[in-house]
């Protein structure tokens, strides 16, 4: 026997109520002193046994009532071992089916998911005439079939027929949790939940229990085979966030292979714009994971599409990495002071010459007085080297080009007027203080190497004999929004960024034409370090993550098409859907409808020009190790018991046994009722009162 309402079973304690009030209303006989009546003691004794016995009578009958009700309202079911208990329970079931892509695996016993849907659909096939179902593929996300539960049987299973396998991970509490809000609403006794799935142990990191608020019975089903033979590309790592034109770039591949058994042999491939690059095979070690660089130029400038792929294997979801990545072409930078010869030399060697027209970065050069009216419209970047005075028509032209969301460096030295500067301190970095002349040289001794100007450089570049040294530097107070990219060995801030409105203005406290201030500009380091800034400055100001994980939110900013809808289409998608997207008044565009893995091309109709742009969706590695939990502790996980669909028993048949059973509450309020009817006719039933004898 179960109790649905088990808690209530607290109410059979009330029937110990009738027998305290018995013996607390019990009243002492009085002793009376009487002449002796033989006969009369005789017959009182028999009738005091008499009203004993009907007291007691009353008082099983009173506690029989309350224990009765009390079980009623437990609402006891009886199970099938009893012969008399032969009806079935009215049941509710929530399938969970899981849909996560390593349902994809191909084993001997063929695909994980198609053999899922199978025991989905056989589960299915166990519930009868008002039964009701929900069904909820699980992934990272619950996607339930149906919001609430339903009768239509015949619905349920061809909707689980039509099921397609997803692209995202796997996370079981989201999925179990809805089950139980499902459950919550039904009227039914019977209350069940079936998880189908491969239990992967991705899916059970990462968070502890899941309470059973439902009240119902939840079954394990595994479908996998215990096989972990998989290998798949974990990431494209690109070795340059700033990426110029006609400058190398280098894709360090990360494979992994999750099985425990043996090695595998790879072979891997890269596309680049559709067309193939380059092949290179090696061996993956078992439970290992090993990189491979392939090398590449861009031609050309703009976004850039590819994919590598990876030998075939069990899992086809994880073996190609999409990637897309943005080329600049031509910077324009304006290097602004009386002596830029260094500057120019460094952003591009070829500048005192005749500059190749393919070189990523053109400078060109002017004075402080003639920056005054410069127009500054094809410029990207502005470069300020060592000008003593921010004249009132100078700030008009930078606030005006960091407006435009363009971007300002400046390069300082101690002949500057400082007073000039702070009171333009809002569209700076950090506010100017005295110079400081430091008797031991200081290094760089402290930079982001997650930062894009510094990710070419190693950890130990700065350090050492042969690192760059610094003499003589400005005291720094950068403003509260600011961001110190780096320090010299004195803490002394030595490069210092700000967002300014859409633009960004950055500080580098080094002179940028005396020798004698730091020996920076004699250094290898110098060429690239100012390179990078300046393609930094040019990233940024369309700066936005191409490279996604199915379903995160693809955000870029186009204000500078002045465009107010974009359309986003899969490449390669064979059924042409085309996604018509609203671009904020900010400019800001948000795609959020990521589902499958691929390279997809965003067109923005601008006033006078179409600005296309591309990005790029994976699917998550993690979901690529097949390692399973143990049953045992997801069971003890979510309070479930196992139940193995490859058992020579018929599922269908297993289950119908377990919905065996007859609820009884109505027969023992029925009782109940008997007994309270009883109890009435013995509790007011008066004896027959002696008649009274006349008198004589």
């Amino acid at each position: 026997m179960g109790f649905l309402n088990p808690i209530l079973l607290l109410g059979v304690l009330a029937a110990a109520v009738p027998l305290l009030i018995h013996l607390w209303s019990r009243r002492q006989a009085k002793r009376v002193d009487f002449s002796s009546l033989m006969f009369l003691l005789v017959a009182h004794r028999q009738n005091v046994r008499r009203i004993q016995l009907k007291n007691l009578l009353i008082l099983l009958l009173r506690a029989a009532i309350i224990t009765l009700i009390a079980l009623a309202l437990a609402r006891p079911l009886l199970k099938n071992q009893f012969s008399f208990a032969g009806a079935r329970a009215k049941t509710s079931a929530v399938v969970i089916l899981d849909n996560s892509f390593s349902m994809g695996y191909k084993g001997v016993q063929g695909q994980r998911f198609e053999k899922a849907k199978q025991v989905a659909m056989e589960v299915n096939d166990s519930l009868r005439r008002g039964d009701s179902v929900a069904v909820i593929l699980m992934s990272d996300i619950p996607d339930p079939i149906f919001m609430k539960l339903t009768r239509d049987l015949d619905a349920a299973k061809a909707e689980i027929r039509r099921a397609e396998i997803s692209s995202r991970p796997t996370l079981v509490p989201p999925s179990l949790e809805l089950a139980h809000d499902i459950l919550e609403t039904t009227v039914n006794p019977n209350k069940e939940i079936y998880l189908i799935s491969d239990f992967g142990r991705n899916g059970w990191t990462n968070w502890g229990g899941v309470p059973n608020r439902s009240g119902a019975k939840i079954y394990l089903i595994p479908v996998g085979e215990g096989n972990d033979d998989n290998t798949s590309i974990e990431e494209v790592h690109i070795s340059n966030q700033l990426i110029g034109a006609h400058r190398p770039v280098q894709f360090k591949v990360s494979v992994n292979n999750h099985s425990a058994l043996s090695p595998r042999e790879i072979t891997l491939t890269l596309y680049i714009d559709d067309k193939k690059r380059r092949s290179l095979s090696s061996t993956v070690p078992a439970r290992e994971s090993i990189a491979a660089t392939f090398t590449q130029k861009f031609e050309s400038p703009g976004t850039h599409t590819g994919h590598v792929d990876l030998t075939p294997d069990r899992l086809q979801f994880d073996n190609r990495r999409y990637f897309a990545l943005g080329a600049y072409g031509q910077i324009r930078v304006l290097c602004v002071g009386e002596q830029t010869l260094y500057l120019t030399l460094a952003l591009n060697p070829e500048s005192q010459v005749t500059p190749s027209s393919d070189y990523t970065i053109l400078p060109v050069s002017c004075s402080a007085q003639e920056f005054e009216d410069f127009a500054l419209e094809d410029y990207d970047v502005v470069v300020f080297v060592d000008v003593p005075l921010l004249t009132d028509r100078i700030k008009q032209q930078l606030q005006s080009f960091n407006r435009a969301g363009k971007s300002v460096v400046y390069l300082v030295e101690d002949k500057i007027d400082v007073s000039s500067y702070n009171r333009f301190s809002n569209w700076l970095p950090a506010s100017l203080g005295a110079l400081t002349d430091w008797q031991v040289p200081l290094n760089l001794s402290e930079f982001d190497p997650d930062h894009p100007i510094f990710d070419i450089f190693g950890a130990n570049d700065f350090s050492g004999q042969y690192a760059p040294q610094f003499y003589q530097g400005l005291v720094l107070d950068p403003a509260e929004e600011a961001r110190v990219i780096a320090r010299l060995s004195d803490d002394t801030p030595f490069m210092v960024e700000r967002r300014i409105h859409t633009g960004t203005a950055i500080i580098i406290n080094v002179s940028g034409s005396r020798r004698d201030a730091s020996n920076l500009m004699v250094n290898p380091h110098f060429v690239p370090l100012l390179q990078q800034t300046v393609l930094y400055c040019k990233a940024i100001q369309s700066a936005h993550d191409r490279n996604l994980l199915v379903g995160d939110t693809f955000t870029a900013n186009y204000r500078h098409a002045k465009a107010t809808k974009a359309s986003v289409v899969r490449v390669g998608d064979s059924s042409g859907s085309n996604r018509t997207i609203s671009i904020g008044a900010s400019g800001v565009l948000k795609f959020d409808q990521t589902e499958l893995p691929g390279i997809y091309q965003v067109d923005i109709h601008g006033r006078d020009r179409l600005v296309r742009d591309f990005f790029a969706v994976n699917v998550d590695p993690a979901e690529s190790d097949l390692q399973t939990i143990e049953i045992q502790e997801a069971i003890e996980r979510i309070g479930a018991q196992p139940l193995f669909a490859d058992s020579s028993e018929s599922l269908h048949l297993r289950l119908d046994s377990y919905r065996m059973g007859k609820e009884i509450w109505g027969e023992l309020i029925i009782l109940a009722l008997i007994f309270m009817l009883i109890e009435g006719i013995l509790s007011n039933h008066q004896g027959a009162a002696p008649k009274e004898s006349s008198a004589a």
